[in-house]
């Protein structure tokens, strides 16, 4: 039985022996990790270098290596809230301040509040009432929430449709001193040809604050404020940081209204957005991507896109979120190619980088390496998860910093070796023998068993 389990022994080791090890030579490119703090554990926020330069989805081709070019253990995440995010909607309490300009703007009339802040009511002389039954200016209550506010919903009365409003949102928590919030906001409702325009929300700074004063700008056009409702995060979540990135236009067929682009890279996309050349354009698309240039397309979002010119107003689509994705490549549908001048549009897509973490093992410094198209297996430490988490880290882990960017093997490590990979093939053939004497082993212990019984 001693030689069964030699012979298994032997080719565990022979298997661990085969298994491909990547060293930082076979990477395209690295990146110096600046370590200023002793620490166990750094975390990197990756760049956007490091999305152009991978050929891995699940960045399996993106290793750390020491000064003495030993790989060190990593992990590599997305960015992520460390708090729950409870999304709420709550209709806010307005009052319109019916008074001339100077009333409104000195502050000229008395508000009655109650100990928690909230607006009871508005009174001013009756000399300083506006007969006019549209008010220019609202006091908007905001005093009962306690959290910051991420935008804000707008019911506006008087017209079906047709107008497009510049508004200026000023803040104050004691009704006296005011500064600007938001400046020239558009509040729209259009018919344009078979398209509805219409934006009645207004996104706001991530500020707590306890009262708003709304201002139309310019004549109010007999428009009035029907219902204010606030959304907001019942946490205050820090969001992270989304950055914005315009990929390259590879093919186009202007006849068929059909635009190629390249995102040049894997990042993590979660917006879209068409940017379009001409004033005056409104445009009806479909938007497709896939993974790589052999796959299908797959369509991520059918709507349109505009950028028209309306009482000296710049109206423009808002950007479309989508499903988080990692396809590089994109292409824009025109359905017509009436609503398009003769210069092609643009795509812009929003992106959130990962973090990665590192056990500092060994000396400094770092090396970030990354891009090599052979790696087949991640050689990510998924144990390092158990120590990173909000409840175990406090002061294990600091910040490292980019460094220098260095070449290492270049653009041949991102190049597919197409020979054949007899190395990985030794490694099954190792692995089905030692599985078939592993089998043999057991099943003659068994034989044994039932002899020693009888």
């Amino acid at each position: 039985m001693e030689k069964y389990l030699l012979c298994a022994l032997f080719f565990t080791g022979l298997v661990h022996a085969t298994e491909e090890q990547l060293i930082i030579e076979d990477y395209a490119k690295g990146i110096e990790l600046i370590t200023e703090n002793r620490a166990s554990i750094y975390q990197f926020t990756l760049p956007e270098q490091v999305y152009r330069g991978v050929t891995k989805v699940d960045f399996s081709d993106i290793s750390v290596f020491n000064h003495a070019h030993e790989q060190v253990p990593h992990i590599i995440q997305q960015q992520k809230s460390n708090t729950e995010s409870i999304y709420e909607t709550l209709e806010l309490p307005y009052f319109p301040l019916r008074y001339d300009e100077i009333t409104v703007l000195e502050n000229k009339f008395d508000v009655t509040v109650s100990s928690k802040g909230k607006v009871i009511r508005i009174q001013a002389d009756s000399d300083a009432i506006d007969e006019n039954n549209f008010a220019k200016h609202y006091l908007i209550d905001v005093s009962q929430i306690d959290y910051a506010l991420d935008s804000i919903d707008f019911k506006i009365g008087g017209k079906t449709s047709g107008y497009s409003k510049k508004i200026n949102l000023e803040s104050s928590n004691d009704l006296n001193n005011w500064t600007a919030f938001v400046r020239d906001a558009t509040l729209t409702d259009l018919e344009y040809g078979n398209y509805s325009l219409n934006n009645m929300r207004v996104e706001l700074p991530n500020k707590k604050i306890k009262y708003l004063r709304f201002t139309w700008l310019g004549d109010t056009e007999n428009l009035f404020i029907e219902s204010i409702k606030a959304n907001f995060n019942k946490y205050n979540v820090v969001t992270n940081k989304k950055d914005w990135t315009t990929a390259k236009l590879i093919n186009k067929n202007n006849e068929q209204g059909i635009y190629e682009f390249d995102a040049e890279g894997l990042f993590n996309i979660e917006q879209i957005n068409i940017k379009l050349p001409e004033v005056n354009t409104l445009i009806d698309v479909v938007i497709q991507s896939r993974p790589d240039a052999d796959s299908d397309w797959r369509k991520q979002y059918q709507g349109i896109f505009y950028k028209l010119y309306i009482n000296d107003t710049e109206i423009t689509r808002e950007p479309v979120s989508i499903n988080t994705t990692k396809h590089r490549y994109w292409r824009i549908m025109l359905q017509s190619i009436d609503g398009i001048g003769s210069i092609e549009p643009s795509l812009k897509f929003a992106w959130r980088s990962n973090e990665l973490y590192f056990l500092a093992r060994g000396d400094a410094p770092f090396i970030l390496a990354y891009g090599n198209a052979n790696a087949n297996a991640t050689n990510a430490s998924p144990e390092l998860m158990s120590i990173i988490n909000k409840n175990t880290y406090e002061g294990m882990v600091s910040t490292a910093i980019a460094g220098q960017e260095m070449l290492l093997k270049g653009d041949d490590a991102l190049i597919e070796d197409k020979e054949l990979p007899w190395q990985r093939i030794l490694l099954w053939l190792v692995l089905v023998t030692g599985v078939f004497v592993i089998a043999v082993m057991v099943y003659r212990l068994i034989k044994q068993m039932e002899t020693d019984v009888s």
